[in-house]
């Protein structure tokens, strides 16, 4: 459909409302003078201090499987959905409940536009780690590279999601569906379980692996998410800064130090340096941090009409412009830290490789 025969989005729905992503598109786009209502929904609800920021945004609290989700889209006319309740993986590893709040809270909230009789336009926030990450993936990540390594687990929910998404689509010809693919999300406000590897001094990283790392600015995030929703440009999109770098330069770049683990005490080093009893890790986020991925982002530019303001390496200056200003512990903790990752290591390598997909380490 022509961008002329989408009409300008009048009323705008928010999902997943209560996480940062979705709480403050719903301040942006309530900002907007050319937007007239915007309602955000979630079935939590958000902390006090979003929900004040998300004002004159209405907020609504309700579970997606309940029919009065298409209720509130009608009474309220709704003509734009922007699905961002994927966004629940940000900051929690993928358990029972996020799967269900993406593939089944998905396949609801599309069930319920491909009703309506109002929505025109959708926008669903989905993510690159749909492609997985394999040190066979072409050294720029296209849209169309899709399946063999996302068979299972979140990468697997996240294109499930889409599929649902696309069968929406192609029932409603006259619905405008836009997927934003975003790369990994780091920034000031944003909490994500990238982000919190750099919150410490000292950076786990694994030994003989240097992952490339492409990523988002959460500005840009929330930018890319505003701009799909107003410029009504159907496709499927990857969202990234411009260039990429290796883990070894991020930890560089903010400030931090490098302790090099074998890959079955990841999770140990983790643990450690956070201070923490139990500290899970799993498949997905270990393949990020051994392999990683940089993107092809042509359609961004070209179709979309989007360009990010941060760069990659401007993504991670950021990260540490606004983090600790210098290291918090000294030779001798840095010392004790590789100590105790080295002694788990030695009692732990056998779970490492026995092929189960996560594991938690009580210290």
């Amino acid at each position: 459909m022509s961008e002329s025969a989408v009409n300008a989005p009048r009323v705008v729905m928010v999902t997943g409302a209560s996480t940062f992503v979705g709480g403050y598109l719903v301040r942006r786009l309530a900002q907007r003078p050319d937007i007239e209502r915007v309602i955000g929904v979630d079935a939590v609800p958000p902390t006090k201090a979003l929900h004040r920021r998300m004002e004159p945004a209405e907020f609504i609290r309700v579970d997606y499987r309940s029919h009065i989700f298409g209720k509130i889209m009608a009474t309220n006319e709704v003509d734009t959905v922007v699905h961002c309740s994927t966004s629940v993986t940000d900051n929690h590893f993928p358990s029972a409940s996020t799967k269900d709040a993406i593939v089944f809270g998905s396949m609801r909230v599309f069930a319920a536009c491909q009703k309506s009789e109002t929505v025109k336009r959708v926008v669903m926030r989905s993510s690159t780690q749909v492609y997985g990450s394999r040190s066979r993936n072409p050294a720029l990540v296209t849209e169309d590279l899709v399946g063999g390594a996302a068979a299972s687990g979140h990468p697997r929910d996240l294109l499930d999601a889409e599929t649902y998404a696309r069968s929406m689509a192609r029932r409603r010809t006259d619905i405008d569906l836009t997927v934003l693919r975003l790369a990994p999300i780091l920034g000031p406000n944003i909490e994500t379980l990238l982000g919190s590897l750099f919150e410490r001094p000292v950076v786990p990283s694994i030994i003989g692996r240097d992952a490339r790392l492409q990523l988002l600015h959460q500005d840009d995030a929330l930018g890319a998410l505003e701009h799909a929703v107003v410029a009504g440009r159907a496709g499927t999109f990857n969202i990234a800064g411009d260039g990429a770098i290796s883990m070894s330069q991020a930890i560089r770049l903010s400030g931090r130090m490098p302790l090099p683990v074998i890959k079955p005490a990841f999770g140990p080093a983790v643990a450690v340096i956070r201070g923490r009893g139990r500290t899970p890790t799993d498949k997905v986020q270990l393949a990020y941090l051994s392999f990683g991925n940089a993107f092809d982002t042509t359609r961004m530019r070209q179709d979309l009409g989007f360009a990010p303001r941060f760069t990659t390496r401007q993504v991670m200056e950021d990260v540490a412009r606004h983090g600790p200003a210098e290291p918090t512990i000294g030779v001798e903790s840095i010392v004790g830290v590789e100590q105790r990752v080295a002694a788990l290591a030695r009692r732990f390598a056998g779970i490492g490789s026995s092929g189960r997909h996560g594991w938690t380490v009580d210290l």
